[in-house]
């Protein structure tokens, strides 16, 4: 099969413009990636049950679409301690893949509290590599909530999170004040009374929106297609009021 001069120039004068195309749309691209804002969790079952608090974030901050100016993922397995993040592969993958400008870090329920020396310990070495990589990173801690049953556990995780706060320079997130606060609003815990049930889960990214956009939430669109929107909407009016009570009090 034979082809003429002008189909063959016409081929080659296209590919010309065709590959300076290319290559310009997959700069732009990687320009607008490395221009958003980057957010890891890392933390357990907690942070990443029903759905994920980082993945709800992400809708929250895009009104229930793909955020286009925020990359939020996380590096979360069950049981999981900050020191076992330290050395674990997938983590240290995830930790190392991006230049990230905030990092939350979440310890094991009870860890605060029963094993505090340690948590200090290895709170201290995930500020260290965290500061290591970019040394303008907001590191965040995110204080969890008490066991349903366990009446003044979410005050004494709290005080060992801001004690851990103040030795590395990282805000605390107050999730397990919120959760007490809405104790006899609306029901958080899963049926273990432990884990959070997605109302719970809902609510944590919530407080976290509030914190990270310094925004009020009830602004953002309903995001969670499995929570009714009626529910959506109180729960985001309820944290909202407690973040204005408890920023007002500090």
């Amino acid at each position: 099969m034979k082809f003429s001069y002008p189909f063959i120039f016409f081929v080659v004068i296209s590919i010309s413009f065709a590959i300076p195309f290319f290559y310009l749309m997959e700069k732009y691209s990687k320009k607008m990636e490395d221009q958003k804002e980057k957010i890891l969790f890392i933390g357990n079952s907690y942070t990443y049950r029903n759905k994920g608090v980082d993945q709800h974030l992400a809708d929250l901050m895009g009104n229930g679409k793909k955020p286009l100016d925020y990359h939020i993922t996380r590096a979360a397995k069950g049981k999981y301690h900050l020191s076992i993040h330290l050395n674990d592969i997938d983590t240290k993958a995830k930790f190392n893949s991006e230049f990230w400008n905030k990092v939350i870090l979440q310890e094991f329920s009870s860890g605060p509290i029963f094993k505090t020396e340690e948590f200090f310990k290895n709170g201290k070495k995930w500020a260290l590599e965290i500061r290591n990589k970019n040394p303008k990173c907001q590191i965040y801690l995110f204080a969890t909530w008490k066991y349903k049953e366990v009446e003044g556990m979410e005050e004494e995780l709290h005080q060992q999170y801001e004690r851990l706060g103040r030795m590395i320079n990282a805000e605390v997130i107050p999730v397990g004040k919120l959760w007490k606060h809405l104790e006899n609003k609306i029901n958080l815990y899963d049926g273990d009374k432990a884990h959070p049930n997605r109302k719970g889960t809902f609510a944590t990214a919530c407080l976290f929106y509030e914190y990270f956009k310094n925004s009020d939430v009830r602004n953002t669109k309903d995001s969670d297609k499995f929570l009714e929107k009626g529910i959506q909407r109180k729960i985001k009016q309820l944290v909202h009021y407690f973040k204005e009570s408890y920023s007002s009090q500090k």
